[in-house]
């Protein structure tokens, strides 16, 4: 029996219906001479593959864009529409994922205002993402309805700023300044790198003012810009965005409004509540402790292979002395 290798290849034209191109060659298990299929349609299994290939591809363009500061339910948001489906970019994929490019590429885009619309159209396609929401994606939304014409907002706010300001100046906001985060920011390249990239962005929150998050007074000494940070946001979110094109949505009312908006059937498991304070630092304080783990197992590598080494030397040497 043959095995099948296949390549498939196609090219995307984006107009009001975005068209796919598909051409698939398919070689046997002994890389005989390939045969083109021609017609999609009148083979099944070269059917199945593009349709295979066209949901695996990492080119994927985002549907659903949030707009609402983190500490709104954005990780409550990002854990339903992956239930539905999607594929959710969250702050949460950056420091588990250690995806320091891409927060060297935040960093840029808070200094340049998301001015750079193709790296973040670049950055959602290239890695596959359909949904984007929090933190530093937020700081952006707007670029991103520019390089995503077709995608929907998705809007979430808390039910006063004050509850939104006790929750993120005891969480987000405070978090790299305790203990060992501070020093894990200050040690661990990819820290470095997030550090920076939480400087621009808190810097940005508040219309360019330099922020650093190891300053003393950060954030306390900023509650009432932040408040109003936030409440700017909230308000021009309903402002800016088609009326269409947006959902408030109210995390109490479950899964209704948010399928309908989608066009999704609602799921049949209960509507998900996550990331409560004690869940951040809980997620936190693991994250931590992988980073603390991964440091140490090199060091230990390290000085075994330091150790390997001298003692190579010392052998050849003893060697030469003979």
């Amino acid at each position: 029996s043959f095995f099948f290798s296949f390549l498939v290849s196609f090219s995307v034209q984006q107009n009001k219906n975005t068209q796919f191109y598909y051409s698939l060659i398919l070689f046997d298990g002994h890389h005989r001479r390939p045969s083109t299929m021609t017609s999609l349609y009148t083979n099944r299994v070269a059917f199945s593959l593009v349709l295979i290939f066209t949901a695996l591809s990492p080119n994927a363009a985002l549907e659903v864009i949030g707009s609402g500061y983190g500490r709104t339910g954005t990780d409550t948001l990002r854990e339903a529409l992956n239930e539905l489906g999607y594929k959710t970019y969250h702050m949460k994929e950056i420091v588990e994922g250690r995806l320091g490019s891409d927060a060297m590429l935040w960093h840029a885009q808070m200094e340049n205002d998301c001015s750079d619309v193709e790296a973040l159209r670049d950055l959602f396609e290239r890695g596959g993402w359909t949904a984007a929401l929090d933190f530093p994606t937020v700081m952006c939304y707007e670029s991103l309805m520019i390089a995503f014409p077709q995608a929907k907002i998705i809007h979430t706010e808390r039910k006063s700023s004050e509850q939104w300001w006790n929750s993120a100046s005891n969480s987000i906001m405070i978090i790299a300044s305790l203990f060992p985060f501070n020093v894990l920011h200050a040690v661990i390249p990819f820290l470095k790198i997030r550090k920076a990239m939480l400087n621009s962005m808190w810097s940005k929150v508040l219309g360019g003012k330099n922020i650093t998050i190891s300053d003393d007074d950060f954030p306390l000494g900023y509650k009432e810009e932040f408040i109003a940070a936030y409440e700017a946001n909230n308000a021009r979110v309903r402002k800016v965005v088609p009326r269409k094109r947006l959902l408030i949505q109210d995390h109490s009312k479950g899964w209704t409004d948010l399928c309908k908006f989608l066009g999704k059937e609602v799921p049949e498991i209960p509507y998900p509540y996550s990331n409560k304070r004690r869940d951040f630092y809980r997620f936190a304080y693991k994250m931590a402790f992988k980073f603390i783990f991964g440091a140490v197992t090199a060091f230990v590598i390290c000085i075994f292979l330091m150790y390997k080494l001298l003692q190579l030397f010392t052998k050849n040497n003893k060697i030469k002395d003979l």
